[in-house]
């Protein structure tokens, strides 16, 4: 992932983890990351991002995340979302 040098002004946001994969080869020739994260209220986001994805870029895709349609094996829109017990 690049590392970038600018000064962010936008305020802290509060996560309980993050962590970005290392590149992934896909089938068609493009190569991306998974950007996985847990917010403040313990739920569990990814979107996938370009391999040459920088700290901002990733800090940008978790900021304007907006909650989707969740994908499970069955999919059951009445199940509630993912969420991690608090410790």
């Amino acid at each position: 992932m690049k590392h970038s040098k600018s000064s962010r002004t936008k305020a802290a946001f509060h996560l309980r983890g993050c962590r970005v994969s290392p590149p992934l080869q896909q089938p068609w020739g493009s190569v991306c990351r998974i950007v996985e994260w847990i917010d403040e209220q313990g739920q569990i986001s990814r979107r996938v991002v370009a391999a040459d994805v920088t700290e901002d870029e990733v800090v940008a895709t978790i900021r304007e995340h907006v909650t989707g349609r969740k994908h499970v094996l069955i999919d059951d829109e009445r199940q509630p979302r993912q969420v991690l017990p608090r410790r």
